[in-house]
């Protein structure tokens, strides 16, 4: 292997903080996106050896925490050290998300949102699956267009760290703090 370039080592630092996340666009095979604890998202023109875009100061990264849609329209992150948890922004503006999801509610009735490991777009279907670290529910199921929770995976125990799903978007699989992995159908009709 020989190296080619190094991301912000000529015009901008890539991150001022640990990079949990880095990983290509399939539908925009020049786009890499990269996500870290510096509370930054970023956008990256390969060819170019630039910043793009970037979701700034809004969620910070701390695992497999961002994802871009099938239809290249949407981007999914999942935070978590300020309760940011799950959200879903327009790759057109990135100013607030669309969505925000909620993972719980406390008897008091506050929102609460864990840390979340790991999200993901499913393929063919409106649904994100994420993980967190939450000790009653570590995976989830949602439907990113009504905001739904759709499905609690409940055998995942103590923390999710990892997760991805078939290419057909039938099968999720998820890893947890006990080093168990789960699969699940997720071929849900709505």
């Amino acid at each position: 292997m020989k190296r080619v370039q190094q991301i912000g080592d000529k015009i901008n630092p890539a991150h001022t903080n640990k990079i949990f996340t880095c990983r290509f666009n399939p539908q925009a095979p020049n786009m890499l996106v990269s996500g870290s604890w510096d509370r930054e998202v970023r956008f990256w023109d390969v060819r170019a050896n630039r910043l793009a875009n970037s979701i700034g100061n809004k969620t910070s990264i701390c695992g497999d925490g961002v994802d871009v849609s099938h239809c290249n329209n949407y981007v999914v992150t999942g935070g978590g050290t300020l309760g940011e948890g799950v959200q879903v922004w327009d790759f057109r503006n990135f100013a607030e998300p669309l969505q925000k999801f909620v993972w719980s509610v406390a008897p008091s009735g506050d929102v609460v949102n864990p840390i979340v490991n790991a999200v993901k777009f499913v393929p063919r279907q409106n649904l994100i699956l994420a993980g967190c670290s939450d000790d009653i529910c570590s995976a989830k199921a949602f439907d990113y267009k009504t905001g739904d929770t759709v499905e609690e995976f409940h055998r995942v125990q103590g923390n999710c760290f990892s997760l991805d799903c078939s290419s057909d978007g039938t099968l999720a699989c998820f890893g947890d703090a006990q080093g168990a992995l789960h699969f699940e159908n997720i071929n849900y009709s709505f």
